[in-house]
């Protein structure tokens, strides 16, 4: 009974070991791995991901050089504003509602803001916000060129293909954000990193974050 109670605590040793090392290979070369970044070819939208805005800065680029007729814009939760909002709003810089912005951010761009297809409603996450657009699509068969910040590309890339087999998919990095190979070398690219790291294995672990948590 002994000599089994031993094998076992050596075998389960010997597969932390192995995950641990795993792990870390992994993370050391997340740099190569988690960078998808595909030439732009033309499509029936350009889907910049909420989140930030540099996606959809360049989104508007890709649309005035005739990559897509639409650009989707997904309607993401809107958080309470934060006291450094309000100091805003009280130095006089000016609160719009969400879909005003982005109307007058792409039209500062030079972008035609009736070409803005909206979807979604208060989603808080990746696979929320690709759920919504496979409800707004509604089974349809089309192109994206989807737009999001280069760390972000790997796990999208794995969402897209998951919930929207049917579509034709190219995923974009931002020129904003890059990381270099030796993620670690780098304190902005070593945050962004370790959380995309993080939020990737908890996808795949069958994890998700939602707005009803």
């Amino acid at each position: 009974m002994k000599k089994l109670v031993r094998a076992m605590l050596q075998a389960i040793g010997a597969l932390t070991v192995v995950v641990m090392l795993a792990g870390v290979g992994l993370a050391a070369f997340a740099g190569y791995w988690m960078r998808v970044d595909e030439p732009p070819i033309k499509a029936d939208y350009i889907f910049p991901l909420a989140g930030n805005d540099n996606r959809l800065i360049e989104a508007v680029e890709l649309y005035k050089q005739g990559y897509a007729p639409v650009i989707l814009i997904s309607m993401s939760k809107e958080y309470p504003p934060t006291p450094l909002d309000r100091t805003k709003w009280l130095i006089g810089f000016p609160d719009y509602p969400r879909m005003e912005f982005v109307r007058r951010l792409v039209s500062v761009l030079g972008g035609d803001t009736k070409k803005l297809e909206p979807f979604g409603n208060g989603h808080v996450s990746t696979l929320e916000e690709i759920e919504a657009l496979k409800k707004h699509l509604n089974g349809k068969r089309v192109s994206l060129l989807v737009v999001t910040s280069p760390e972000h590309t790997k796990r999208v890339k794995i969402i897209l293909d998951d919930l929207l087999p049917e579509c034709d998919i190219t995923v974009m990095a931002t020129k904003e954000g890059a990381f270099e190979t030796k993620w670690w070398k780098d304190q902005r690219s070593a945050q962004r990193l370790i959380m995309e790291f993080a939020k990737t294995l908890y996808y795949l672990a069958g994890g998700a974050y939602r707005s009803t948590d």
